[in-house]
């Protein structure tokens, strides 16, 4: 697995660095949508879904290198149970930054905090989370474009147990900077 990663990262690598020329490149990318969420119990019950949002800010170090900081927030009723999960994650991103097409990964860091209620009880728990995925934004005129798609599998660790989560985000991305 580590080994993929690791060629995967390179060709990215030189693929933007041959690509640099084609497009201009920004310094600041705002993205802001709408995410699906679709979260584990752990093997408790069966997998369930939640709807919100998402949002993020990319620092470009380069035309191919960027830190990035993703939040979000998810809601829902599975189970009948009233729940919510929010991100708070940060790590790198890479970008092959092309004139039609701009595909990315990355490697978020950070915390996500659960609440669900029923019955008249509740309960919260925070606990460290990590997101190892991509997408592709699609460039449109002056300083938008579209984020086509990003899927994330979404690693958290809620009451001592793994759960193995998948995100799929959508929405639009505004570049200043350039």
């Amino acid at each position: 697995m580590i080994r993929k990663l690791t060629v995967l990262v390179a060709v990215l690598m030189l693929g933007s660095m041959l690509a640099v020329a084609q497009q201009s490149t920004s310094k600041i990318d705002l993205f802001g949508g709408y995410s699906y969420f679709n979260g584990s119990t752990s093997g408790a019950t069966s997998r369930f879904s939640l709807n919100g949002w998402n949002g993020q800010g990319t620092f470009n170090f380069t035309p191919w290198l960027g830190g990035t900081a993703d939040f979000g927030g998810y809601y829902g009723s599975p189970f009948n149970v009233s729940a919510n999960d929010y991100t708070f994650l940060f790590g790198p991103t890479i970008k092959v930054r092309t004139p039609h097409v701009t595909p990315f990964v990355h490697a978020l860091f950070g915390a996500d905090r659960f609440h669900a209620a029923a019955l008249g009880g509740s309960t919260n728990n925070s606990a460290f989370a990590m997101a190892v995925g991509g997408g592709a934004d699609i460039p449109l005129k002056g300083m938008f474009a579209l984020r086509l798609g990003q899927l994330d599998w979404l690693r958290t660790n809620h009451y001592s147990n793994g759960q193995n989560n998948l995100r799929f985000c959508t929405g639009v991305v505004l570049r200043f900077g350039e």
